[in-house]
């Protein structure tokens, strides 16, 4: 699915970066013998989140609670993203609840930042990428994603951060 939505700054929020030593055993997101080692922050700031601050992983969406659109959060978070590379959670797998948990907090937020011409296309594209990540990183797995609808609103949202924010997405 990453890859389907070609924003590559924001796939690296789908496998956690190429910085990852040594592939353990698979283990699914909802298997209890699997306990995170990693805890989840953010690699953003917005005006109401510090990047670095801890995600709570039983509401990783309560940060988007009081923003409102703003285009230098909105593209003070794709600038972010993009800094942060492959290396938003190093060593993190798609397999990791910290993972799952950073990527709804960073979708929930851009969601409530973005502007409204670009607002429809994010809803779009970050059900998406959620749908991949808590399916594991297996995209034969994410079968009720309109691969058509993510590759238009993935378009969108990269023209827009180029020509908004200054901000290649490809």
């Amino acid at each position: 699915m990453c890859a389907v939505v070609s924003v590559a700054p924001l796939a690296a929020a789908c496998t956690g970066g190429s910085g990852a030593s040594g592939a353990g055993p698979s283990i699914a997101l909802g298997d209890p013998s699997f306990s995170s080692a990693l805890t989840a922050t953010r690699w953003w700031s917005n005006s109401g989140n510090t990047a670095g601050s801890v995600l709570d992983p039983k509401n990783p969406e309560a940060g988007a609670v009081g923003l409102s659109i703003s285009p230098t959060d909105y593209c003070g978070m794709l600038r972010q993203t993009v800094a942060a590379g492959k290396s938003i959670l190093p060593g993190v797998t798609a397999n990791d609840p910290a993972l799952l948990t950073s990527t709804r907090a960073f979708f929930a937020e851009l969601e409530a930042v973005a502007p409204s011409s670009v607002a429809g296309p994010w809803r779009v594209l970050g059900p998406a990428v959620i749908t991949f990540v808590e399916s594991g990183g297996d995209s034969t797995a994410v079968k009720k994603v309109d691969a058509a609808a993510v590759r238009k609103a993935a378009s969108t949202v990269a023209a827009d951060a180029e020509h908004s924010c200054g901000v290649d997405l490809s």
